[in-house]
């Protein structure tokens, strides 16, 4: 295949992610919830002149992704919208990319195009973490796409290189600096592509032997630029006894940011999480907000059953050939390419295991596992010995991932949704009435739950200002690191303060609004109620309005200096 007709190829997978992203954004089924929200407050704050480092409330999850969106913002208005096109565009780069390493990794332009094609038509779980933003991971991706593309052609120069000539290019070593030190920034999972990368470059400098004095300055380049482009993650961690690193330590000590309390699993519950729902969420066989197998009929069951034999047999046949049935076939990979691809999956499963990682139940982890696993897939694929063979794998392949995503949006509840616990699933179709509820009474402060305050704040132009210090899931758990944003706390606390009228909101749980009502009954208050679609407003309370139980609000959460 001719470099123009492979140009050509890679504009036309493009064209089919970016058809496949149309329908999927028109069928208005992605849910817009509030860590969703976060970002989308954090991007509009900047515009404003703040300068956050991570995710409110948080200590990873680098703030890049908000200043993505504040460009659209600043170019598109700031809607739900703009949100879903900058993510949109995102993944279109990443298709292209993904292409564009695949091509690098293997030298095949087929291989590379089947790849790109599989990834223009997502799994479910691509498509949804792509598509709604919780905070970097399509930033993660393409970053990580690019440092295949520039780790393949840095390992190549030193493999080419005689023993003892100088082959490290310095500008390369210095843009793999920055784009790791970039991504360590935006989400530690980067490290799924920096390690494989070092690893082959490393083994390039044993196999090579270059003069030790040459690598010198690409070395330097390289940890210079590193500390540059994650330059923001080490002010904000000496600032704060580095609770990031400890964040992803299953032994890390909790702290006052989100995600830190959340209790490590046992080896147990690790290996079930990669083996029984990460692995099966990156293969299609299980919607991200389930824990159950993706089967709604005997035709998905088969379709699902081929995908996972075709993907078994491709990692098979990368461990024993290489990638392909007969090593001298176009689907056969250059033995830097098996490597890279065997220390990737070998070093995520790892990883897996040993981080916190492992406690995430939704599978949106696994999502640098998409590339690698998309390459071995396309191999296996293309190196098939008959062309019916080789087009009728790719086009199961297809089809069964678009009709799981095609499932997904036609399931109504839920749609799509990031939310694995559907019980903080709350559908966005009574925001608007809601919002309008609350201005109509001039209920611009109170107190309500993490998964309504914030888009709440985010849709309403946050003249709806409220404080997460009610629980959200049937059992009344809580965690004070839900409130994290200082200035509604400040806002309510200022509101309450004044005599201003305040209310509390309510979403779909009845064991909430009955433990609510309850507890107003003991603090001896009457209040006003209106439900306002699956909303329950609680307002005009006396004699007083009462504030939340100190177990809700006896902690302020601060994301940033």
């Amino acid at each position: 295949m001719t470099r123009r007709a492979f140009l050509f190829g890679v504009i036309a997978v493009a064209f089919a992610a970016l058809i496949g992203r149309g329908l999927l954004l028109a069928s208005g089924s992605v849910s817009f919830h509030s860590d969703e929200a976060v970002v989308a407050l954090m991007a509009r704050h900047i515009l404003q002149g703040e300068r956050p480092v991570f995710f409110y409330g948080q200590a990873y999850m680098g703030s890049l992704d908000a200043w993505l969106v504040a460009i659209g913002f600043a170019l598109l208005g700031e809607s739900v919208a703009a949100i879903r096109l900058v993510q949109s565009a995102l993944y279109l780069l990443i298709v292209v990319t993904g292409s564009l390493a695949a091509f690098r990794l293997t030298g095949r332009a087929a291989l590379a195009l089947t790849a790109g094609l599989l990834l223009a038509v997502p799994n479910t779980l691509t498509a949804l973490y792509t598509t709604a933003t919780l905070g970097g991971y399509n930033e993660t991706l393409l970053i990580g796409n690019l440092i295949l593309i520039l780790g393949i052609d840095a390992a190549r120069r030193l493999n080419a290189a005689p023993p003892g000539s100088p082959r490290a290019s310095v500008w390369r070593w210095a843009a793999l600096g920055v784009l790791a030190g970039v991504g360590w920034w935006t989400n530690g999972l980067i490290v799924a592509y920096v390690l494989p990368v070092g690893i082959l470059l490393l083994a390039g400098i044993a196999r090579s032997r270059p003069p030790l004095r040459s690598l010198i300055a690409p070395m330097l380049a390289a940890g210079a630029a590193f500390f540059v482009g994650s330059a923001p993650w080490w002010a904000f961690n000496f600032a704060h006894d580095f609770a990031a690193l400890r964040f992803y330590l299953p032994g890390g000590t909790p702290d006052q940011f989100a995600g830190g309390d959340v209790p490590a699993l046992d080896i147990v519950g690790r290996l079930v999480g990669l083996f029984l729902l990460g692995l099966p969420a990156v293969l299609g066989l299980r919607y991200p907000w389930s824990p159950a197998y993706f089967t709604p009929d005997l035709l998905t069951l088969v379709l699902a059953c081929l995908t996972l034999a075709i993907t078994l047999a491709a990692v098979f046949m990368l461990i024993r050939r290489g990638g392909a049935w007969n090593p001298r076939r176009r689907g056969a990979l250059p033995a830097e390419a098996r490597a890279l691809l065997l220390i990737a999956l070998g070093f995520f499963a790892l990883i897996f295991v040993l981080s916190r990682f492992s406690t995430d139940p939704t599978g949106r982890y696994f999502l640098p596992l998409v590339v690698y696993l998309v390459i071995v897939v396309a191999a296996f694929a293309v190196s098939l010995p008959a062309p019916w063979m080789r087009a009728g794998v790719i086009a199961l392949l297809l089809i069964y991932q678009a009709a799981g995503l095609i499932g997904a949006v036609r399931q109504n509840p839920p749609g799509v949704t990031t939310q694995f616990n559907l019980e903080t699933h709350l559908p966005n179709d009574d925001d608007r009435l809601l919002i309008d509820f609350l201005q109509a009474n001039r209920l611009t402060r109170g107190y309500t739950n993490y998964w309504v305050a914030y888009r709440l704040a985010f849709l309403s132009g946050e003249t709806l200002q409220y404080r997460a210090a009610l629980p959200y899931k049937a059992d009344l758990s809580y965690t004070p690191r839900d409130d994290r944003y200082p200035p509604y706390v400040e806002a309510v606390s200022a509101a309450q303060a004044n005599g201003e009228r305040l209310a509390y909101v309510t979403a779909n749980v009845a064991e909430v609004r009955g433990w609510l009502e309850g507890w107003f009954e003991s603090k001896g208050v009457t209040y006003a109620y209106a439900p306002v679609g699956m909303y329950h407003v609680y307002y005009d309370f006396a004699p007083r309005v009462p504030v939340p139980p100190e177990q809700f609000t006896g902690i302020l959460v601060t994301g940033e200096e």
